[in-house]
């Protein structure tokens, strides 16, 4: 053998010396090295090497004390190939946020606590080359690939994953697409959504209890399925209520704190009211309610509303969707929907153990001081 050896299902990088022949070595030695200084045969270091309960404990010690005292370092990667699978990678594009934090750290945690190895993929940028990212993927051999939603243009599509299940499925690979709805998806990858239409819904309902008619939703994102099921929640409370809506005002969700607070301030004053009948020639207000696709959202939305001395929420009330880890700390603590994300994570990993096909993780609302009863008629 040349670049790689591979004894008993060990493999070793090589690192030659100039003249010199033999087995191929990592760090000072091989594994014929450690078979001969502990007196076994390199079957048997292999058995411990991959941790085999069928080697005696007095013969693990004379392996293990060859192993340190020659210094022998395996081919992880090379040992990959001959050895069952046993970690996790996620897939993500970032893990700053709340949301990504909290989900990344829980698959982290639950891999660990199953005695498995945990691996981090995250792709950044604006676009995703999927083929390259799946294609790596597949090079790691885990057992269990979580693929986090992304509904950004250019992120892997459910056609591309979908295409890469008979390979992972080939090398032992069971695949997980955590966070977002099966669609397209194949039966071969596991799903793990949340109740994004259901939670938005129930929002909208308590909203309207209190007497809100005029809503204003911020997040409208006509490309994210994901953002979408909240809005069709959302319109789908107002139409059971009988509350008319001119969705044409809603707004979209940049993502940019400023051209987002620009478009809330923008909106506010366009559809104030000159004069309001019965509170003595008074302001109206376009709005008495506000409720944002996440609470990022609806913060941009509390900050918005304050650079135009609108308090909040005696003139306006105010909602999000997440319940990100700073919602409840806030100056005005945000009500919001509530969505398990560690719970998520956790899941994740155990579908892809035991291989079920879809799980729906309940959302649903958390009322804290920045929503109240609608203000009078105007």
């Amino acid at each position: 053998m040349t670049a790689v050896e591979s004894v008993a299902g060990v493999e070793s990088a090589a690192v030659h010396t100039s003249g010199r022949k033999g087995p191929a070595k990592t760090a000072r030695a091989n594994i014929r090295d450690i078979a001969a200084a502990a007196g076994v045969s390199v079957a048997t270091v292999s058995r411990v090497m991959r941790g085999n309960a069928k080697v005696s404990d007095e013969t693990r010690a004379k392996v293990e004390r060859a192993v340190k005292e020659l210094g022998y370092v395996p081919n992880a990667h090379a040992r990959a190939l001959t050895t069952p699978p046993n970690s996790v990678t996620l897939v993500m594009r970032s893990i700053t946020g709340g949301t990504y934090s909290e989900m990344a750290g829980a698959v982290a945690d639950e891999a660990v606590r199953r005695g498995m190895t945990f691996r981090l993929i995250a792709t950044g940028g604006a676009h995703v080359d999927a083929n390259a990212v799946l294609t790596d993927l597949l090079a790691q051999r885990p057992r269990v690939a979580v693929i986090v939603a992304d509904d950004d243009e250019g992120s892997i599509t459910d056609a591309e994953l979908g295409g890469y299940v008979d390979r992972f499925a080939s090398m032992g690979t069971s695949l997980v697409a955590l966070a977002r709805p099966r669609l397209e998806l194949p039966d071969g990858i596991g799903v793990v959504d949340y109740a994004n239409e259901q939670g938005s819904y129930e929002m909208a309902r308590y909203l309207l209890s209190l007497g809100h008619r005029d809503i204003l939703y911020v997040g409208v994102r006509r490309q994210s399925p994901v953002f979408m099921a909240r809005y069709q929640g959302f319109l789908r409370a107002l139409d059971e209520a009988g509350v008319a809506h001119d969705f044409t005002s809603d707004l979209p969700f940049e993502g940019d704190r400023d051209k987002d607070v620009a478009a809330i301030v923008a909106r506010w004053r366009a559809g104030e009211r000159p004069v309001a009948e019965g509170r003595g020639g008074e302001p109206g207000l376009p709005f008495t309610a506000v409720m944002g696709v996440t609470d990022v959202a609806a913060l941009d939305a509390i900050n918005a509303l304050r650079s135009q001395g609108i308090r909040v929420p005696e003139d306006v009330s105010v909602a999000g969707f997440d319940d990100m880890p700073f919602a409840g700390d806030l100056i005005v603590p945000l009500t919001t929907v509530h969505v398990p994300f560690a719970d998520m994570g956790a899941t994740a990993v155990r579908i892809g153990l035991d291989g079920t096909r879809d799980v729906m993780i309940p959302a649903e609302p958390v009322v804290r001081a920045s929503t109240g009863p609608a203000s009078s008629p105007m």
